[in-house]
């Protein structure tokens, strides 16, 4: 499953991010996300541009969903402009993986009874077990491995699968590398879900998104869901053959 994050590639205005909701509205795809940042981000750029989206856009935004039984969630990182979206009720929430120990926006998302996804970067075992003991409702909770380098030698997708093994819970795979090579990839460890930026074709190709380098146009977005999961079928079928041949070996008798 494709989990499509805009983040606040809407550079804050509701005009650019209706155009995200209005392509989520009428694809397959059944999660959407965006994101609140930090108080101290948004006085860094308030004489220059705004990045917030108003209440009402996504009071709305959930309501025309939940007529496409589909949903929205919001990724935060600070309990203050947080606190300012708190009436609203989205479907999910993501914990971004600098705040995996912010005691405050952890309780806060815990007292919201919703679906939560841990996003975990670099995160060690002690901080993320921490984290996830501090959510009364385990069942609730799923697991993100994000990639946050475009390095190739930093990328760990074995990690997918430690992390299932440790923690018993659904993880899935964050796409924050410069091509679809990593993400085609996690596939071999089977991540539960992916969650992928997404930003508009820009009539201006001198554009540059605050996600710019690992987001993907909405073009993209079929292809590159059905490369996924054709992935997933001829992956699914090496699993399959090898389990075979594991079987027929415990057959013979020595």
């Amino acid at each position: 499953m494709l989990i499509l994050e805009v983040g606040i590639n809407h550079f804050g205005k509701p005009k650019e991010a209706k155009k995200f909701l209005d392509f989520f509205l009428s694809s397959k795809f059944t999660h959407l996300s965006f994101m609140i940042q930090t108080t101290q981000f948004y006085k860094n750029f308030e004489n220059k541009i705004n990045f917030k989206l108003t209440n009402s856009f996504y009071k709305k935004a959930i309501l025309l969903a939940h007529k496409k039984k589909k949903k929205i969630g919001l990724a935060v990182c600070d309990p203050i402009s947080f606190g300012e979206v708190s009436n609203i009720n989205f479907d999910f929430y993501k914990l971004l993986s600098i705040s995996i120990k912010d005691k405050l926006l952890i309780n806060a998302l815990n007292n919201k009874r919703k679906d939560v996804y841990i996003s975990l970067g670099k995160g060690n075992n002690k901080d993320i077990s921490k984290c996830i003991n501090s959510f009364s409702d385990k069942k609730k909770l799923k697991l993100v491995y994000t990639s946050m380098s475009y390095d190739p030698k930093d990328i760990n997708l074995k990690r997918i699968e430690e992390l299932k093994r440790k923690f018993n819970l659904e993880v899935g795979y964050g796409d924050h590398y410069s091509n679809n090579v990593a993400i085609i990839l996690s596939n071999f460890y089977e991540p539960a879900f992916h969650f992928v930026y997404i930003k508009k074709s820009p009539k201006n190709s001198k554009r540059i998104f605050p996600d710019h380098e690992h987001a993907y146009e909405l073009n993209y977005l079929n292809y590159l869901d059905n490369t996924l999961e054709e992935a997933k079928l001829i992956l699914q079928k090496r699993k399959t053959n090898f389990n075979i041949k594991i079987n027929e070996i415990k057959k013979i008798k020595y």
